[in-house]
């Protein structure tokens, strides 16, 4: 934080400080202490001090710098919430003036009102305003993040800052990463639509775990359809049933030997990429694995 003091000695306080003392929590008193008192300090260091979590000293410092008290340090680059629960409303002053003079915040509530249909609240502008200004996020990626959320009928605040803060820590920092997102994600989707169907699960919700797992092979490991539905088949040959977590041992060996197609799979050809363990090693892995109990 860009904070100083004359005197090592000394905690030297703003007088504007009086003017949030009011709406400060303990959480963001203890943080202003101690930042001001040690300036270079470090978020999760300044947690151990305080005796909260990183989401709590992060959120009290988004308090303080909506209060103009704290900015952000040059070369730095900002870190949001991992705590997505919680964030620290800024006061209505400084929303105020956000939607009053900065053009980008302008252009978002405009877009959120007409998304979300409806006159924003305090907590919805608070919200938006932590994506675009704590964490950094540029004016038309947080507008994306909008639409692409209230497409989906989820249009609540909450949600959208949830969703704004996971892309924001995905490193999402431009319109371009963003729409490159969106087509994977919508790739994924209508692969995962297969894959239900595939497995005939009706309309029944995705389990925490298979939706990792789906994410995992779709989008983290960039598999076609065609990959994941081999990978059943073989799964199926040699357990006689669907299973999960012989698929994933089956698709991580792939995915490390470098397989990308069926053909490559067939032939053993990784184009030149190999992860050390045979074909026949592998399976005798999985099935190991399977009688310790890690089926589903």
């Amino acid at each position: 934080m860009a904070i100083n003091t004359p005197a090592e000695s000394l905690i030297i306080l703003p007088k504007e400080i009086l003017n949030h003392i009011k709406n400060a929590s303990a959480e963001e008193l203890k943080t202003l202490l101690c930042f001001f008192a040690t300036p270079e300090i470090s978020v999760p260091d300044a947690a151990r001090d305080t005796g909260l979590t990183v989401a709590q000293v992060e959120s009290a410092c988004a308090f303080w710098r909506g209060a103009g008290v704290f900015q952000e340090s040059t070369g730095k680059s900002k870190k949001a919430a991992s705590d997505t629960s919680s964030y620290r409303n800024y006061d209505s002053a400084t929303l105020s003036q956000a939607i009053k003079e900065n053009e980008g915040f302008k252009l978002i509530c405009q877009v959120a009102e007409q998304n979300m249909q409806k006159q924003l609240s305090k907590n919805d502008y608070s919200a938006l305003y932590y994506l675009y200004d704590f964490c950094g996020m540029p004016s038309e990626v947080v507008c994306g993040i909008i639409e692409h959320c209230c497409a989906m009928d989820k249009r609540n605040s909450q949600y959208i800052y949830k969703v704004g803060v996971s892309l924001h820590d995905q490193g999402i920092d431009s319109y371009e990463k963003f729409e490159k997102y969106l087509a994977q994600r919508e790739l994924a989707n209508s692969n995962i639509g297969k894959l239900r169907k595939l497995f005939g699960m009706g309309d029944r919700a995705l389990t925490s775990k298979e939706k990792k797992l789906f994410d995992c092979w779709f989008i983290d490991w960039s598999f076609s359809y065609e990959m994941v539905e081999l990978a059943y088949e073989k799964t199926v040959d040699s357990t006689g049933k669907h299973s999960t977590t012989y698929m994933n041992g089956i698709l991580r060996r792939w995915h490390e030997s470098g397989f990308t197609t069926p053909e490559e799979v067939s032939s053993g050809d990784g184009s030149g990429k190999t992860s050390g363990i045979s074909s026949f090693e592998g399976d005798e892995f999985i099935e190991a694995a399977l009688n310790r109990g890690f089926d589903d």
